[in-house]
């Protein structure tokens, strides 16, 4: 769905809104049709009342016309559309990312009102003014008044039905992608791509900021040959042809399996599992990733689109340094999941949809969530979870880890006096707000890292680092300027901070 921005009376900045949800919220009154709007990738702005996409949709809905096959008017009936909405027949909202239940992980990003669309819509199956039942009036009696009814009611429910799955199939609900993971990951990584660039700090720049990333891509790509760049535009190409567009991605989550150490064969990476949320309806997305993949390495026989036990999947057989082709698979196992694995048996275990959310403590609407399980904890012993969250004047960033007791026993010494650990580790902080920010443009960073609350436990620590939105705003405006200089300073600061608050020691 195309979006516009709108400069909305009363906001000092712009909001990214679907053609669709302004149009709604114009006819609803709650953004007057003469507010500025502009569309992605332009500079012009005009009021929404003289866009094209937009005069159609806010234009006042036209009677239809009087015809012999109108349903005859049935005293007492309500009208089989209007007057009544399909969460009222008994079952569950279709709209909701469970059967019956409520997204995971909130609201839905940009979903229109199912039925919003028909307000002001006369019912077809209602009577037209002036026009005599081409039944009732029939001599003989004609078909009797209840067929009338069901035929009606029927027809209409059917109507609904069709509207209710154009519109679910064109909305997306946060947290779908949670739902077709395994429930043994050993690490997770899960992005909100949609609460992210509509949040406040980043909004306003997230056109310069895609631009900028973009150049910077092609840019360390020209530095190889022009070959290379031209097939990475080919693959770009590929996929923006195909509805693969910055706007169609709306979740992403990367699973990586639990290892089996008694299988020395598998790494848990080559049966890792990258789940991608989004609407995915101007296109054909497998045919447009069979073509970047082919683009990419110059073979065009290199992925073929087949159908596997009623489910639609690319395969695509890489070859690297080794002789060895290396198979990927990619498949839709929702009309907006595309999942990718390596191993095809992992990929066709998600098709089922189940909440996962809980499984990984992505539940309370977070926008990045990164996990380790207790049961799979890293070289040293560490599990845990870091979650970002984006409010409405601060974000909260938070990293807890633990130790297991056996792979993290030189790691627990350190947690047996918590009060001393927690005045150490604050004194680190407060060293890395004076040494690490030198320099801008990360430099409005440094007062948050000072403040950041400590917490200690018997078996591990927790840090809560909280940004005024206004300093992430900042931080963002000079990544989308930033070039590959700027690029390493962020890293530079962060590999500061984490030297000063938990320096190497080498007994460990």
């Amino acid at each position: 769905m195309a979006q516009l921005y709108v400069m909305i009376p009363g906001k000092d900045q712009p909001q990214l809104l679907e053609v669709d949800e302004l149009a709604r919220r114009i006819k609803a009154g709650e953004i007057p049709d003469t507010a500025n709007v502009a569309r992605l990738g332009e500079t012009n702005w005009s009021p929404a009342k003289d866009l094209p996409e937009l005069k159609e949709k806010l234009a006042p809905a036209s009677a239809l016309p009087q015809t012999a096959t109108s349903f005859p008017s049935i005293s007492g009936a309500p009208s089989p559309i209007s007057g009544a909405s399909p969460s009222q027949a008994g079952g569950p909202s279709p709209f909701s990312s469970q059967a019956g239940g409520p997204s995971p992980l909130g609201s839905q990003a940009g979903a229109p009102s199912p039925l919003g669309s028909q307000a002001g819509t006369p019912s077809p199956f209602g009577s037209q003014a002036g026009t005599p039942s081409p039944v009732a009036n029939k001599p003989g009696g004609g078909v009797p008044k209840t067929a009338i009814i069901g035929a009606g009611a029927g027809l209409g429910l059917l109507v609904v039905v069709v509207i209710a799955l154009l519109v679910y199939r064109n909305s997306y609900s946060r947290g779908l992608v949670l739902e077709h993971l395994p429930e043994d990951c050993a690490e997770l990584y899960y992005l909100d791509v949609a609460g992210v660039v509509t949040s406040d700090p980043v909004k306003p720049m997230l056109e310069k900021f895609i631009k900028n990333s973009r150049d910077l891509a092609e840019e360390e790509v020209s530095n190889k040959s022009k070959k290379d760049k031209e097939r990475f535009q080919k693959a770009i190409d590929a996929l923006e042809k195909n509805g693969m567009q910055p706007t169609t991605l709306r979740e992403v989550a990367v699973c990586v399996p639990t290892v089996d150490h008694d299988d020395k064969s598998s790494s848990g990476k080559d049966k890792a599992l990258l789940v991608v949320g989004g609407t995915f309806r101007k296109g054909d997305i497998l045919q447009g990733l069979k073509e970047a993949v082919e683009a990419a390495i110059k073979d065009e026989d290199a992925c073929k689109i087949d159908d596997d036990d009623g489910l639609r999947m690319l395969k695509c057989s890489t070859e690297f340094k080794s002789s060895k082709k290396e198979p990927v698979y990619a498949a839709l196992v929702d009309s907006r999941v595309l999942a990718i694995s390596p191993d095809k048996k992992t990929l066709k275990s998600v098709r089922a949809s189940k909440d996962r959310s809980k499984t990984y403590s992505a539940n309370k609407g977070e926008h990045v969530v990164m996990y380790r399980a207790k049961e799979s904890p890293s070289w040293d012993g560490s599990f845990g979870e870091s979650k970002l969250k984006i409010g409405s004047s601060d974000t909260v960033f938070t990293v807890e880890t633990h130790y297991d007791p056996e792979k993290g026993k030189k790691k627990l010494d350190q947690f047996k006096d918590g009060d001393e650990l927690v005045k150490k580790k604050e004194k680190g902080l407060k060293d890395a707000a004076d040494r690490c920010f030198e320099k801008p443009p990360f430099d409005v960073l440094s007062e948050s890292v000072e403040r950041t609350k400590v917490e200690a436990f018997d078996d591990g620590i927790r840090y809560e680092y909280k940004v005024s939105n206004k300093d992430l705003a900042k931080v963002f405006k000079a990544l989308a300027d930033a070039d590959k200089e700027d690029m390493g300073k962020l890293f530079k600061v962060w590999m500061c901070i984490g030297s000063a608050v938990d320096p190497y020691v080498s007994s460990y």
